[in-house]
């Protein structure tokens, strides 16, 4: 039994030798480094960096652009289209040269200070800010929308349907989160979210957008169809409101074509607004639900106020 134990203990040992120690710890001792500037368009500049940064400490303060004669003003700084980029977006630049001095954090929280020259660009931005990600279907409980630049927060127009008072929190300028106000959304109901407006920081308009979220886990909703025709011909665009006692969804019109989520199969009131024509009727899932439209410009704000 003695000679087992030691046959045992001798093993152990050897397999303690042979066992390979694990590689130490890598500590990152290099700070990012600027290795690229695009002067983008008059008003938006495309930092690349030599690593990925720390997207959460990407701060205006710590970028400064100046020329011989003023410093510009940096409205909005937000992580690029990869984890290396940086975009720096500011009001229109007149052409000339200019300094860049500014400060970044990589993952590591190491700080990278550079300083270059650009020539400033005279390509002006002519292109919408879009919607791309947003909150849709079950189990919300708030409004989230993406869009794909900063927006200028001031200039942006939206209805919720049914009427909730919504609280406005933006990140980067291009992120919006619609909070209640008080309590949460009700359940077994479809909220609706319409953008009426919203223009990124040279002025563009952005195409309104509508989406429906409910605080439901599970749920099975119906939908209203139909067609908006004018002299027979369906519109090209526009907008339904379908209401009760008060507003409860909005939809586009698209070739005439209408979609309406609902939560039972009784009548609707649906409005028709066209660019220029107008109609209301009483919509149901049951029917087949053409509108006929006469003309005449009626505004949306004078519906829901």
């Amino acid at each position: 039994m003695r000679s087992y134990y030691l046959i045992l203990l001798l093993m152990v040992f050897i397999l303690s030798f042979c066992a390979h120690k694990a590689p130490p710890l890598h500590i990152d001792r290099v700070n990012p480094k600027l290795i690229r500037i695009n002067p983008f368009s008059e008003n938006q500049l495309i930092l690349n960096f030599s690593e990925e940064l720390d997207s959460l400490s990407l701060n205006p303060e710590n970028f400064l652009i100046y020329s011989e004669q003023e410093t510009i003003k940096i409205i909005c700084v937000t992580p690029g289209h990869t984890p290396d980029q940086v975009f720096l977006f500011t009001p229109g630049i007149i052409p000339g040269e200019y300094n860049l001095i500014g400060k970044v954090y990589d993952r590591s929280e190491r700080a990278g200070f550079f300083k270059t020259k650009f020539i400033a660009s005279t390509k002006k931005d002519t292109v919408p800010p879009l919607v791309i990600k947003y909150t849709k279907g079950a189990r919300q409980k708030n409004f989230y929308l993406e869009y794909s630049e900063p927006i200028d927060t001031a200039s942006i127009k939206y209805y919720v349907f049914p009427r909730r008072k919504m609280v406005s929190k933006w990140y980067y300028m291009k992120m919006l989160s619609l909070i209640p106000e008080t309590d949460s959304l009700n359940h077994d109901t479809t909220y609706y979210l319409f953008v009426k407006e919203a223009k990124d920081l040279s002025g563009n308009d952005a195409p309104q957008f509508i989406t429906t979220i409910t605080s439901d886990s599970v749920y099975n909703p119906i939908f209203i169809r139909g067609r908006a025709v004018l002299n027979d011909t369906p519109i090209i665009s526009g907008l339904g409101v379908i209401s009760r006692k008060e507003i409860l969804g909005i939809s586009t019109i698209d070739h005439g074509e209408f979609l309406f989520e609902v939560r039972d199969s009784f009548n609707y009131y649906l409005q028709i607004l066209g660019d220029d024509c107008h109609g209301a009727d009483s919509v149901s899932v049951s029917r087949e639900n053409i509108i006929k439209l006469t003309p005449g410009k009626v505004d949306f704000d004078s519906i829901i106020n």
